[in-house]
């Protein structure tokens, strides 16, 4: 019999009991859990005191300060328009456009000039009768006085004297008619100038220049057209200044004007109720900024005013800035100029606020900012934060300077939880960055 089926009548138990001693080792006791504590990989940036420049963007649209229509005031065939008079074009003031035809107006002003004319020689003619019946007058005075004395002598007749005085009288009469057609001829001719007035008004209205430097617009007139009074012929854009209207919620402007740790000014009380300026307005500085696929074009602009009233939908108050020549400062193919409807971002920088921490708003929970200590323990701090602006926090109070702020996303953080904190230089930069104001320069293609 081999030895393989002289094992399969050993009993089970003492089959088992030899292969433990064959092996001449007993069972390994269980080995104990690791109980070391694994750190939670975290981001850090560290709290540094900067110098905050608060910021408040809107946008808005481009449209000139002034504006033309040009409007025919004279009716009349359209005798000649400039070659420039097309769509786009930059005018200069003062530069002819279109000449309407004033033959019809040139013709009431000759009339009136005649009528004129003809009122001065009948002055003279009239003030030489009048000339003459003074006189006449004055001889027949004497000779009343003459026949009243002779009547008090008994020398003369009542009826010669009666018949003396009404000569007299009518000679009166004669003068003050006379006198009189004087009087009206001077009020005929008043009339007449002021007609005249008006015809050269006219005449003058039959050629129109540019009032002020343009952009022609549309054009919707040609040579030999009959115009009528009223007719619009062409417009025209303003070229020296041109305004933004920039849309901001009411109280967007606080962190801007109000004083470090304060609540500013809201923005409906910017402008001053008598002039509607405010000297804030110059404590403001403001960028317009237009973004396109390669660059960032950015123009320096002026607080003007605020509108006059909110819009009662978007619950916004309209900001009216000012650039001034934004066409002198264009460059063809690299820089547009500011035209018409053209949509831009506004910023707008308050004045400097010295020692400030800021964080990342999202940093910010229920009024806390998670820390890594000293011994790498996640600690929470209660902080004050004075505004929001964009991404980041500006902090009145909480934080001291180099505590190590979490910037990572942490769904469950405990306190006390051991941390792996690693900082992240490039989000320190740009935070930094964006609330000192370099963010645009840093920008690579900006331009300004």
């Amino acid at each position: 019999m081999s030895i393989l089926k002289k094992l399969l009548f050993i009993p089970p138990v003492a089959l088992a009991t030899y292969v433990f001693v064959a092996s001449g080792t007993a069972p390994k006791p269980p080995q104990a859990a690791d109980k070391k504590e694994k750190p939670t990989p975290v981001k850090i940036i560290g709290a540094k005191p900067v110098t905050v420049i608060p910021t408040v963007k809107g946008f808005g649209k481009v449209k000139p300060e002034q504006s033309w229509s040009a409007v025919a005031q004279v009716a009349g065939p359209v005798i000649w328009t400039a070659d420039t008079l097309r769509n786009g074009l930059l005018i200069s003031q003062g530069t002819d456009l279109l000449k309407i035809d004033p033959r019809e107006y040139e013709l009431g002003l000759a009339q009136i000039d005649a009528q004129i004319a003809a009122l001065s020689a009948k002055d003279e003619t009239t003030k030489a009768s009048l000339a003459i019946e003074r006189r006449a007058m004055d001889l027949l005075k004497q000779d009343l006085d003459r026949k009243q004395k002779l009547f008090k002598q008994g020398t003369t007749a009542k009826a010669a004297v009666d018949g003396a005085e009404r000569a007299m009288l009518a000679a009166q009469a004669k003068v003050t008619s006379l006198a009189s057609s004087l009087k009206l001829n001077a009020a005929e001719r008043n009339i007449l100038l002021r007609q005249k007035d008006i015809a050269s008004l006219n005449l003058d209205r039959t050629h129109i220049k540019a009032p002020f430097d343009i952009r022609l617009g549309t054009v919707d007139i040609s040579q030999g057209q009959y115009v009528n009074k009223g007719q619009k012929l062409f417009s025209g854009d303003g070229i020296q200044v041109a305004e933004v209207v920039a849309q901001f919620p009411l109280g967007a402007l606080r962190s801007l004007l109000g004083k470090s740790g304060k609540t500013g000014a809201p923005l409906s009380s910017m402008g001053n109720e008598a002039s509607g300026a405010s000297d804030r307005h110059e404590s403001l500085r403001a960028t317009i900024r237009l973004a396109s696929a390669k660059q960032t074009i950015e123009w320096d602009a002026k607080v003007d005013r605020v509108t006059e009233a909110m819009n009662p939908k978007t619950r916004t108050r309209g900001i009216i800035l000012t650039i001034e020549d934004p066409y002198g400062k264009a460059t063809p193919g690299q820089r547009p100029p500011l035209v018409r409807d053209m949509a831009v971002e506004v910023v707008l920088a308050g004045k400097a606020k010295q020692n400030k921490i800021v964080v990342p708003a999202l940093a910010v929970r229920k009024g806390k900012v998670m820390i890594a200590d000293a011994q790498k323990r996640l600690r929470f701090k209660p902080v004050k934060v004075a505004y929001i602006q964009g991404d980041i926090a500006v902090l009145m109070s909480g934080l001291e300077k180099d505590d190590k702020v979490i910037v990572s996303d942490m769904p469950a953080p405990v306190e006390g939880m051991l941390l792996a904190p690693r900082p992240d230089k490039k989000l320190q930069d740009r935070i930094i960055a964006a609330a000192t104001g370099k963010k645009a320069a840093r920008r690579e293609g900006a331009k300004k």
